[in-house]
């Protein structure tokens, strides 16, 4: 097999390239392929006009100041550290509290593969150095997850050796922290930008610390790092999460992620990434797959 033949087989409109692009990835044909078609055999034969999710502008968030223990000032954080470049929405038989990066059949494990496949063919790779997944388990039946991929495209970013603050906690948190610190450092800045007013009163705006509230659990390769959120561990988010999937279609959520910054050593805050989903119809947007793939 020529290197021209492996580049038109592996570089198509697939779920893989999805980790590159800032495009809509639920209406790919090989991602279909990757579906129970007994499980949404109509899928396939409607569309959305235009995507169900979008990168909004972190800079319209506010966060934690130099001195925010001295003046508690917030203030307007920096554009994302991290760069969006996929979002999902998979139902499956179970939730997934392993961890969607680990799947055999999903988007991480699906790139390296192509990445391996290319290098062994002299092919330049796109794939980024790194991935952060912020995975957010709902409530079920059914069981949906929404994944948001980053892009890490500058491991100094992460690794401390920007000398930042944001770089050195970041490091910490993904690299040499324990569980226990991550439990209390991760944090969601949650809006609502468009919906009913029972669901802004419901979802409200507050920056919340996750693990303190939900079981938070993290799945590591040496390429990827991904935040498990299972909000159905919960009763009250479990509520909150019902409410907003009855109004989905109708409204658009924001959310911003970030490490919680407590001193100067960790302070400014910088929100490493943002998401929004765009009316969601479930139903259409998501794909199937199963929890466990064995053989």
């Amino acid at each position: 097999m020529t290197a021209n033949s492996v580049m038109e087989r592996i570089s198509g409109n697939d779920p893989i390239s999805c980790l590159t692009p800032l495009t809509p990835c639920n209406s790919d044909p090989e991602i279909e392929a990757i579906e129970d078609p007994k499980s949404s055999p109509d899928k396939s034969q409607k569309a959305r006009v235009g995507p169900f999710w979008s990168e909004p502008d972190a800079t319209s968030f506010r966060v934690r100041g130099k001195k925010y223990k001295e003046d508690k000032k917030k203030v307007p954080s920096t554009p994302s550290l991290f760069r969006l470049i996929a979002t999902d929405i998979v139902e499956s038989d179970s939730s997934i509290l392993g961890g969607i990066c680990s799947h055999p059949q999903e988007r991480v494990q699906l790139a390296l593969k192509r990445e391996k496949e290319q290098l062994d063919h002299g092919i330049s790779s796109d794939m980024p150095p790194f991935i952060v997944c912020v995975n957010i388990v709902l409530p079920g039946p059914p069981f949906y997850h929404v994944a948001f991929y980053y892009a890490v495209d500058d491991m100094s970013i992460i690794d401390g050796t920007s000398g930042t603050p944001s770089s050195t906690l970041a490091n910490k948190f993904f690299f040499t922290g324990t569980d226990e610190f991550r439990k209390k450092t991760f944090k969601l800045i949650p809006r609502i930008s468009k919906g009913p007013v029972i669901v802004k009163k419901a979802v409200g705006s507050k920056p919340a610390i996750m693990g303190t509230k939900l079981t938070q659990t993290y799945a590591r390769g040496e390429r990827f790092f991904e935040i498990v959120i299972d909000c159905g561990s919960d009763k009250i988010a479990s509520k909150v999460i019902k409410l907003c999937r009855g109004y989905a279609k109708s409204i658009e959520t924001e959310m911003a992620f970030l490490l919680e910054g407590n001193d100067e050593s960790t302070l400014p805050e910088e929100i490493f990434g943002c998401g929004s989903l765009i009316k969601p119809n479930f139903e259409l947007d998501s794909r199937f797959i199963k929890s466990s793939v064995t053989g």
